[in-house]
């Protein structure tokens, strides 16, 4: 299980109007299982950084952040137009909580530091019992299911600087009245035939939907991996932007191939229950930097809003005279 957490940085070029020091949004806590956002503002070129969480008393980092750009953005309020990068940083659902150290480095040298906290999250537990197939086929080596691991963890940590992300909100996969079977973070303990146990946690959201329901692409993006998998069954894997990936698993069918681009809504599988299952569903996961977070957490509130994130831009510059926008 990887307690690490990674960042992706965002970088997005825009015309300015007068020189000044970036400013910078850090959250006062990190929530685990969840994309925190990390950004900074300037009227000139905000250098390419990284971020370093840091918990007190210890000297290595969390955190691992690269750079890559993005669109353009216009702040209509205080009607400026500024240069700003920002950085999405993903934590395990269970990393500790306590008091971190926010750090943002370019080119070497220290830029800011800020005290934070990771927030506590408690999840439910539940048993699940698993038949003679079931727990050989979780638990039984096997190279193919090795090689499959291999392959998707590629997939999940690769880092494609020109892949674009236009900020917004996700879809959910699924009709918004299908009840969901499972949340993303139960704790799960397994019961296999021979008595023995083991404890993982749950890394999506489960749709309780039967086999051919339509699956929908949850955002814009490219098809990365579209393959029928062991444990997973039919997969469908879509990157969204630079170590942003979508997941579906379980599929009856998949509709489309790697390489493929498609739109958000669109139509992308059909459900199923293939694989490592107790029944018919769609299991939903959002990756990013290999870290799953919580997919619902991206449907209420978005990834990189640029509402959201102009609100907050604005609310600092509003008392800053600007140049208005020609």
């Amino acid at each position: 299980m990887i307690r690490s957490w990674l960042t992706a940085v965002f970088l997005i070029s825009i015309t300015s109007a007068l020189p000044a020091a970036p400013r910078w949004h850090v959250p006062s806590s990190l929530k685990p299982g969840a994309v925190n956002e990390v950004y900074g503002w300037d009227d000139g070129p905000v250098p390419d950084f990284t971020v370093q969480v840091i918990r007190e008393g210890q000297l290595k980092p969390l955190i691992l952040a690269r750079s890559f750009p993005m669109h353009a953005l216009t702040l209509e309020a205080p009607n400026a137009l500024f240069q700003w990068a920002a950085a999405l940083v993903a934590l395990d659902a269970l990393d500790a909580s306590g008091p971190v150290v926010v750090r943002i480095f370019s080119g070497g040298m220290l830029l800011i530091e800020v005290p934070s906290a990771i927030e506590a999250r408690v999840f439910p537990v539940e048993a699940i019992r698993l038949d003679k197939e079931m727990s050989q086929l979780r638990e039984k080596p096997d190279p193919r299911k090795d090689r499959e691991a291999a392959a998707i963890w590629a997939t999940y940590l690769r880092f494609d600087a020109t892949s674009a992300w236009s900020g917004g909100k996700f879809l959910l996969p699924v009709a918004p009245t299908v009840r969901l079977s499972a949340h993303f973070g139960d704790t799960r303990q397994y019961q296999y035939v021979d008595g023995t146990t083991s404890r993982d946690y749950h890394r999506g959201t489960d749709f309780a939907v039967p086999v051919g329901t339509p699956v929908w692409a949850a955002a814009p993006g490219v098809v990365v991996l579209a393959a029928n998998r062991m444990l997973t069954g039919n997969t469908v894997v879509i990157e969204h932007a630079p170590g942003v990936y979508s997941v579906y698993f379980h599929l009856f069918l998949a509709l489309v191939k790697a390489g493929d681009r498609v739109s958000a809504g669109e139509k992308v599988a059909l459900s199923g229950a293939t694989g490592l299952v107790t029944g018919p569903h769609l299991h939903w996961e959002v990756r990013v930097g290999g870290v799953p977070v919580d997919p619902l957490d991206l449907v209420s509130g978005g990834l990189l809003d640029t509402g959201a994130v102009g609100a907050v831009v604005s609310s600092i510059e509003r008392p800053i005279h600007r140049r208005p926008i020609q």
